[in-house]
């Protein structure tokens, strides 16, 4: 980050890595925090954590230019969203759906959802949490309905909705809709690139749309990007050994 000018101070991102669950259930996940800085002086700065409608929070931190650049990313091109008043309710309440939906109370999972998209069409939590829920419901034709009317939505792949980035193109992939998954990681790595999972997902949904050979060059891709990418490495060994059997 030494070649980027952020002295005057601007947007930034804070990942945290952290494990969720316990013993066979473990896995990796990781909280992405979104960060306005201003110079302080004396190579000190102050920085506001952001809530989810890019708003001050309340919270602020000061930290050292050092500390600036090992902790955080400095975003010199993000457009912090300007919410409408409807748009923040509508967040809050696709919030309570989604703690509604990790205790497996989908019907009021369901509900709240709906509101939240009542006051905001293309709430990008809400339409994704409601097509979490009817698929935790065994209803997989609304889901469907529900990620297809999803993958037209542009806020999708705004910064602030990485976390749905490639669970989203998971779930697409899972039902079999997989032009829709393919679209979906293409649109995703316009915005990020060098993300190895997202090559990794787009070559899982090439492979098992038919594929194969497109799938090979997205593999190979991650493993450019991550050479220790064993999930990756593994997978390719068998899209190439299909590709033979086929040839």
């Amino acid at each position: 980050m030494a070649d980027q000018d952020y002295s005057s101070g601007g947007y930034f991102l804070e990942s945290i890595s952290s494990k969720v669950g316990t013993g066979d259930t473990a896995k990796d996940a990781v909280m992405e925090n979104y960060w306005h800085a201003k110079p302080l002086g004396n190579g000190m700065f102050r920085l506001e954590l952001l809530d989810m409608n890019d708003q001050p929070s309340g919270y602020a931190e000061e930290v050292s230019e050092k500390e600036l650049e090992t902790r955080f990313r400095f975003l010199p091109d993000y457009t912090p969203r300007r919410a409408t008043p409807k748009q923040q309710q509508a967040d809050r309440i696709a919030a309570r759906g989604e703690r509604h939906l990790e205790k497996d109370e989908y019907l009021s999972a369901e509900y709240e959802f709906h509101k939240a998209i009542k006051l905001d069409e293309e709430n990008v939590r809400a339409n994704f949490g409601l097509g979490r829920t009817y698929l935790a419901m065994g209803d997989i034709v609304k889901a469907k309905e529900v990620f297809r009317k999803l993958s037209t939505i542009e806020a999708v792949l705004e910064p602030r909705n990485k976390f749905i980035f490639n669970e989203f193109g998971i779930q697409l992939r899972k039902m079999g809709m997989f032009e829709e998954a393919v679209r979906h990681y293409h649109r995703a790595l316009l915005v990020e690139k060098f993300d190895e999972n997202l090559w990794f997902n787009l070559g899982r949904a090439l492979f098992e749309g038919g594929q194969g050979l497109a799938a090979c060059k997205a593999l190979a891709k991650a493993l450019d990007l991550q050479p220790d990418f064993e999930a990756a490495r593994q997978f390719l060994a068998v899209v190439e050994k299909a590709c033979q059997e086929k040839a």
